[in-house]
């Protein structure tokens, strides 16, 4: 059990950071399934297969998976930091 409200924070801070690497990899292993399912398709039933439109669904929700990393995961901590501040001026 955390003593002061200092260690508290640290550990919410640290529980935050992991949960959203977890959602990350969560959201990679749905991205791999569903697109090999998109190109398995498109290889089986589209013929002939244009492949250009193969790659707007692929690149476009793998630059999603960008904006996931940098604003939820390489930037958790700031968003805690962020919360308790706001959390925080509101209480005073």
């Amino acid at each position: 059990m955390a003593g002061t409200l200092d260690e508290y924070k640290r550990l919410f801070r640290e529980a935050h950071v992991e949960d959203q690497r977890k959602l990350l990899r969560l959201h990679i292993m749905i991205y791999l399934v569903i697109n090999a399912i998109w190109v398995i398709l498109n290889f089986e039933y589209n013929q002939p297969v244009i492949y250009w439109v193969l790659l707007y669904p692929i690149v476009g929700w793998g630059l999603l998976l960008v904006v996931h990393w940098w604003f939820y995961v390489r930037n958790a901590e700031g968003l805690c930091k962020l919360r308790e501040a706001k959390i925080e001026a509101e209480l005073h």
